[in-house]
């Protein structure tokens, strides 16, 4: 038999476990947000002096050499690809964690250069 104490700790517990959820659902996004500004981090072989840009749906900003860009609905590379038809040949490229090999990176430009040459 359930007493009136044991109903009032299930209750308590039950809040608590709600009030927590409800704070990560709105907290963890924002967490979440903040850090994306810089998903995307990209250096290029000649400085731009290039205004922010929306590429793939997100604003790619650049100050000299380096770019920066929050996470976007696309595979990294072809962002890169993006980034270079935009602002130039790419030195290296940054996509959260993964860090573009020299060979990904040649290869982000060399698909920049047949798009142009289509053009």
């Amino acid at each position: 038999m359930m007493t009136l104490s044991h109903f009032s700790a299930r209750l308590g517990a039950l809040a608590a476990a709600s009030a927590l959820s409800a704070t990560l659902v709105f907290v963890a996004p924002q967490a979440h947000a903040a850090s994306n500004g810089s998903y995307y981090k990209i250096e290029l072989a000649q400085p731009t002096a290039a205004k922010p840009e929306l590429l793939r749906s997100v604003f790619v900003t650049c100050e000299g050499t380096n770019c920066r860009a929050p996470m976007a609905s696309t595979a990294p590379k072809n962002m890169c690809v993006s980034i270079a038809r935009k602002f130039g040949a790419v030195a290296a490229f940054t996509a959260g964690e993964r860090v573009f090999t020299a060979d990904e990176v040649a290869a982000c430009n060399a698909d920049n250069a047949k798009a142009i040459a289509k053009n």
